[in-house]
């Protein structure tokens, strides 16, 4: 494998999604943050990435201290992890990209979060918060987004990666949320076509499908995976995984479309959700890891972090249980 088969970062929502309010962010006092940066440390997560909610972050006020952010970043600091900050973008871009009002306003976030947080020794990175697949139409203007992004955060922190974490949407027996059909070949093309243009360092794969169906298996994802690990390989771009460990719970494209509509939005329906079983997450990271360096988790927040109540504690507990089986030597006392 190229690399463990275990979770090294997780990515972390500042503001509103459908699994839980932003208020918990801004709620928490700062011993309840730190039992929580505690937990992610003692399974050995070293990497913290900030990917929305960064602007309301900067300016409102937290229990925890004035500034969520920088408390966040100092927390990094204590506990050894490296702190990944999003470059920014308007509310609903993917409905309404404009440009060149997008790359004004990542100006903006790039000189704010350059000016109160780089001098923390976590500092260690930008995450490109524009995330799609090739159902989007606007494709031409990202690519040059991405570009611009890129020679941005390099101006204002040499040696620092830029990473983005994109998707794909498998085909279906029925086309759920309208994506379409793209074999893994079109992923190919146009991810080595995007990197070598834009020149990101790092492309974190999120690993199971836009639409996050919890009955794809390997035979599904793995052409997909292999395609963008290749695309990587072939641009000098460095290959991360990103293993989703929250799923929306369905038997099939059938029993989906039958409750919810084609065009259903799985991030619509929280209650359908559940956290990753520990076998399923074990195949998952160890499918992952055979092409990864390192792996990332979007679901980790809502699914496996022990304060978010019983169902998440047992999760967290169970993957703890893998590593003391498999590599005790990821948790940390």
């Amino acid at each position: 494998m190229a690399c463990k088969p275990v979770m090294n970062g997780v990515l972390w929502n500042l503001g509103k999604t459908a699994f839980h309010t932003e208020e918990q962010n801004y709620t928490w006092s700062a011993a309840q943050w730190r039992a929580d940066f505690d937990a992610m440390r003692h399974i050995g997560l070293k990497k913290f990435m900030i990917f929305t909610g960064v602007p309301q972050g900067m300016s409102r006020p937290a229990a925890a201290a004035p500034d969520i952010i920088e408390f966040i970043a100092g927390e990094c600091d204590r506990c050894g992890m490296e702190l990944i900050i999003a470059t920014g973008g308007h509310p609903g871009w993917y409905r309404d990209l404009k440009m060149p009002d997008e790359m004004t306003l990542v100006r903006r976030y790039v000189d704010e979060i350059c000016r109160r947080y780089a001098g923390h020794p976590s500092f260690a990175g930008w995450y490109i918060d524009y995330e799609f697949s090739l159902r989007y139409n606007e494709q031409a203007a990202l690519r040059e987004l991405y570009r611009e992004i890129v020679i941005l955060c390099k101006e204002k922190t040499p040696g620092l990666p830029v990473i983005t974490s994109p998707f794909f949407n498998p085909p279906t027996a029925t086309d759920i949320m309208q994506c379409g059909i793209h074999p893994p070949e079109e992923y190919y093309d146009f991810w080595s076509d995007m990197l070598a243009y834009s020149h990101p360092d790092v492309l974190a794969l999120q690993d199971n499908g836009g639409q996050h169906l919890s009955f794809f298996d390997a035979s599904v994802t793995e052409p997909y995976i292999a395609a963008y690990a290749q695309a990587c390989k072939d641009n000098n771009c460095r290959f991360w995984g990103n293993v989703e460990t929250g799923e929306f719970l369905t038997g099939s494209a059938e029993e989906f479309t039958k409750k919810h509509g084609e065009d259903g939005n799985v991030n619509l329906l929280p209650d359908f959700w559940r956290s990753v079983p520990i076998d399923r997450l074990q195949s998952k990271l160890e499918l992952m890891s055979q092409y990864s360096e390192c792996n990332l988790s979007w679901g980790y927040q809502p699914f496996y972090r022990p304060s978010m109540g019983e169902k998440a504690a047992k999760a967290y507990h169970d993957y703890e249980e893998y590593l003391r089986k498999n590599f005790p030597e990821m948790l940390v006392d």
